[in-house]
């Protein structure tokens, strides 16, 4: 059996499956009224997970930040595509180059989803926290776009999805088991420092994930008012 490394940490993990959990939830409530409310609840806090998957990019533990799966070259990219296509793998315990961009795309859509949740109104039963602090213009492409921008979010769900399954049957990297426990194949590389599953780093994701889910929340449904 391949040597493994503790890869991801408690947070990346628990906020990944939460986020898969809260999209699904978003998929089913944004066209009923009766759920509106829960609906712009869950988008705030979206948006707070963001905030910290940002700032856990520059403090988490070493597969985690964005300096480990951000190509600095293009043939870094053609390299990593070239592997997906012929069914290799890369060695890496981590986030491929091109895991690493869809993982930018994720973050990008979700944060522009939820504001532009926060900057629609229907003119009927919803104002999002946002729109008494907008020009109506700004107000008006925020509703038109946020259907939008969530549609381009689904279709980089679902090609996320296509890849885990390629990545799972054909190249037999064992992503879903790893994302679940935290364990990977090392490809020959120390899990790094500060290591995933040190006690620092359970404290700081601690922290700093309440600092910023209270903030997002703080100030967009409560100081707003909304």
């Amino acid at each position: 059996m391949p040597t493994q490394i503790a890869v991801w940490d408690i947070w990346v993990r628990i906020g990944h499956w939460a986020v898969v959990a809260a999209i699904a939830f978003q998929w089913f409530s944004g066209e009923e009224l009766d759920w509106i409310d829960a609906h712009a609840s869950v988008g705030i806090v979206l948006f707070g997970w963001v905030m910290f998957r940002i700032l856990w990019g520059f403090t988490g533990p070493a597969h985690a930040r964005f300096s480990a799966f951000t190509p600095t070259q293009f043939s870094q990219i053609k390299q990593s595509i070239k592997c997906l296509i012929k069914g290799t793998s890369e060695s890496t315990p981590g986030h491929t180059f091109i895991g690493g961009i869809g993982i930018y795309l994720l973050l990008g859509l979700l944060a522009l989803a939820a504001l532009t949740g926060m900057a629609s109104t229907d003119d009927i039963y919803f104002d999002g926290p946002l729109v008494p602090l907008l020009d109506r213009g700004l107000v008006d492409l925020a509703s038109r776009s946020h259907g939008l921008v969530t549609d381009a979010l689904f279709v980089v769900i679902g090609l996320h999805i296509l890849a885990i399954a390629w990545h799972v049957l054909r190249i037999k990297e064992p992503l879903l088991a790893g994302m679940w426990h935290g364990r990977k194949p090392s490809h020959g590389q120390t899990a790094g420092q500060p290591a995933a599953n040190s006690r620092m780093i359970w404290l700081r994701g601690f922290v700093f994930l309440s600092l910023c889910l209270a903030a997002s929340y703080g100030l967009f449904a409560l100081y707003l008012g909304w």
